[in-house]
Parts: structure tokens; C-alpha cells; sequence
């Protein structure tokens, strides 16, 4: 019953309904050049609706990390007033229980705030956050951090950030100087595991489209 659910889910819910109304028009419709249109829109949205795109697409995301063991801070990352900077935070926060060192939180006003709140409310010591609240990118999230660890004195650094950032978080500190360890707050492995992988689902649609969106903004 769960395998015969999830299969009418697939396909009766976007985006596995707009996939089958293309097809539908691909054999329906008499103009060749829309027969082709709709039967490569079908196709292409196919491709991004399933969860082995996302293995392939997380080649392109990967880091070159390093052995670092034992950081001078953790630096967190935010994703606005979302449950992505959540994650963010309880990753850093595991890492803290373990090192017990200063944490630097970077966002941009409300989203700041609600990260060290979320800190404060696990115990960890005022003393032990730095705010930057400034930050509106990522770009000014590693500038601002930067200067940070030259104020205080940070060398080995532990980034928290969702899997699919970090690629673009290790290009804006390729020349910083300092010894950085890249660290996931959310690693899943998509690779296919049954037939259900290759069924269109919107959680794989929107996740494939945030991969792409970070390959693609790296690029220009």
C-alpha cells in the first residue's frame, strides 16, 4: 500500500501531473516543433524531479577539505529566518559541545538575532558568540568574518553551512590564509535506493533547482 501511495503521489501531484499533460500533448498535438517542445519540457523537468540528479549534481558542490582536528572557532552561516539556519545552528552547536570554543554566527538583522537566540537557548555562553548581523551574502558573510579572525586572533576554522553552500562559501575565502574545515549541517545521500527514486517528487524538484541555482551562481 505504501509503494502503491507514494507512486500515485509521484504522478498525480506536481510535478509528476505537469510531466504527464506534456506528454499527453506530445501525442496529441499535430505542430512537430510543439510536439518536440513539450516532449523536451517533459523530459527536462523529469530529470529534475528525481533524486539521483541530485547525486550528480552534488559533484559539482564538492569541497576540498582539509584534516583540521581542533578548530579556534566555529563559523556559522545563516539561510534567513529559515529551518536551514536551524540545522545550521544545531550542527554548530554539536561541534561546540565538543570543542568548546568561541562561535561566530553570520547573518543579516532578525536572522542574526534568532541565531544567537537559538544558541543562548542551548546554553552556550554569551561570551562564546559573535554576532555579525551586517552580513546580506555570502560574499559579506566570509569579508566580515575575515576581519573578525584578524581581530581576534582565529586561524583554524570550522564552516557550517548546508551541504550545497559550502562550495561557494571555500571560493570567497581562497585567499584568506586561514585553515578551514568545511562541515554539513544537513549530509543525506540521495543516491537511488528503489524504484521510488525515479518517481517525480516536488521535494527533489526544489532541491535539485537550489543545486543548480549554486552551480550556476558560482559560474557567473
Amino acid at each position: 500500500m505504501f509503494y502503491i501511495y507514494k507512486f500515485l503521489k509521484g504522478w498525480l501531484f506536481p510535478p509528476g501531473i505537469v510531466i504527464i499533460i506534456l506528454l499527453l500533448n506530445f501525442f496529441l498535438i499535430r505542430n512537430a516543433i510543439m510536439r518536440i517542445l513539450n516532449l523536451t519540457f517533459a523530459f527536462i523537468l523529469y530529470i529534475l524531479s528525481i533524486s539521483p540528479t541530485t547525486d550528480f549534481l552534488m559533484l559539482f558542490l564538492k569541497v576540498n577539505n582539509t584534516n583540521l582536528q581542533k578548530p579556534d572557532v566555529i563559523f556559522i552561516l545563516g539561510a534567513g529566518l529559515s529551518d536551514e539556519s536551524i540545522s545550521r545552528i544545531v550542527k554548530g552547536y554539536e561541534l561546540f559541545k565538543i570543542y568548546k570554543v568561541p562561535i561566530v554566527i553570520s547573518g543579516y538583522k532578525t536572522e542574526a538575532k534568532m541565531m544567537k537566540n537559538k544558541l543562548l537557548s542551548f546554553d552556550v555562553p554569551e561570551s562564546l558568540i559573535i554576532v555579525d548581523s551586517f552580513s546580506r551574502n555570502t560574499k559579506e558573510n566570509v569579508n566580515n568574518f575575515i576581519k573578525i579572525s584578524k581581530e581576534k586572533n582565529f586561524h583554524n576554522v570550522f564552516v557550517v553551512s548546508s551541504y550545497y553552500h559550502l562550495k561557494r562559501i571555500e571560493e570567497e575565502f581562497k585567499n584568506s590564509q586561514l585553515n578551514l574545515k568545511f562541515i554539513a549541517s544537513n549530509p543525506m545521500d540521495y543516491t537511488a535506493k528503489t524504484f521510488l527514486d525515479f518517481i517525480p517528487s516536488y521535494s527533489a524538484f526544489s532541491r535539485n533547482m537550489k543545486y543548480l541555482n549554486e552551480i550556476i551562481g558560482r559560474k557567473l
